[in-house]
């Protein structure tokens, strides 16, 4: 098969961070996209029971509602901004990279 390397070939080893058979020296490099999806995962997978629970009690189900839009509306709109900047400018630089 074309596609497939054996582990002796050059490239067989490489880490998902950084494209190379070398490990990155700092270990947040890896860590911090998966960190980034298991907040969203937490954050979606919590819906579930907050669902579960509308059906049971409304309000408290309202009420837990109210208080995680309260949250999310007291970040500021600088802060959402530069997130969103961030995040989108990593991405485009990181499929740049591995189309060069």
């Amino acid at each position: 098969m074309a596609g497939l390397r054996t582990v002796g070939e050059e490239g067989a080893g490489t880490t998902p961070a950084t494209g190379t058979g070398v490990a990155p020296a700092d270990p947040w490099v890896t860590r911090a996209r998966p960190g980034f999806l298991y907040v969203m995962y937490a954050l979606l997978l919590g819906a579930i029971p907050v669902g579960l629970l509308a059906a049971v009690r409304p309000g408290a189900a309202q009420a837990i509602a109210r208080g995680m839009s309260a949250y999310l509306n007291a970040i500021p709109e600088p802060l959402y901004a530069l997130f969103g900047t961030g995040y989108l400018g990593y991405t485009a630089a990181r499929e740049w990279g591995k189309r060069r």
